[in-house]
């Protein structure tokens, strides 16, 4: 199964913090056998984040 992470947030996006929760959780993934293909982030914005889910 893959799998697709989704982080949400200005500060990821901008660089303001390290994304670390993302690494954390693609480690977790690949611990249950899941193949995390995408990362995405986006910033505090509903539309931009219907949009990434509608993509997928």
């Amino acid at each position: 199964m893959t799998v697709e992470l989704i982080c949400v947030g200005t500060e990821l996006l901008l660089g303001n913090i390290v994304n670390t929760n993302a690494a954390w959780l693609a480690e977790q993934c690949a611990a249950l056998g899941l193949s995390c293909y995408y990362q995405t982030v986006v910033g505090d914005n509903a539309d931009r984040l219907a949009g990434i889910l509608e993509t997928g």
